[in-house]
């Protein structure tokens, strides 16, 4: 007996052959599993142990070092966003999918506690922080840019948490 594919999910995967032929890369069974978890996780970004725990989960055999190749291969033609990830392992690098409205001279600001993203795209914003990364000796690579920040949101509830913990601990 044959399962039927949900319209949206099969839309979904026409879209990820699209795209990345338009980028002239062939729609292997790595890329376009990668590209459906990606695209099908909201706001969030993955790094490539998640990457290879999701799709093992789903009992999807893709070893890490595919994965990692495979993510580089995303990245570099633009499909992928990546920003780094301080953690007490070590500095790792995460992956989301890129908007496909998402224009060359685009900054993220990304919430580090729930990782919202909202797209910021503003010309003359860029053009500054690439000359003052030129007086520096440096230059914005892959002509995105993404800030780490804390939405308002999360710095409430953490300020709710921190004066919540206080009065616990103070004596009566």
């Amino acid at each position: 007996m044959q399962m039927a594919i949900p319209v949206t999910t099969a839309q979904g995967e026409v879209r990820i052959v699209q795209r990345l032929r338009a980028v002239q890369l062939r729609p292997t069974s790595a890329r376009i599993c990668i590209l459906q978890l990606l695209s099908g996780g909201g706001q969030t970004s993955l790094n490539a142990e998640d990457v290879y725990q999701q799709l093992q989960a789903n009992g999807i055999a893709v070893s890490l070092g595919t994965i990692y190749r495979v993510l580089r291969e995303l990245e570099a033609v633009a499909l992928l966003l990546r920003e780094r990830e301080d953690s007490a392992s070590g500095n790792k690098a995460r992956y989301w999918l890129r908007p496909e409205h998402a224009e060359e001279g685009s900054c993220y600001f990304i919430c580090r506690v729930c990782e919202r993203k909202v797209l910021v795209q503003d010309e003359a914003l860029m053009q500054q922080l690439r000359q003052v990364a030129q007086v520096h000796g440096m230059q914005v690579g892959g002509n995105v840019v993404s800030m780490q920040m804390c939405c308002s949101h999360c710095s409430q509830e953490g300020r709710a948490n921190r004066r919540a913990d206080r009065l616990a601990r103070t004596p009566l």
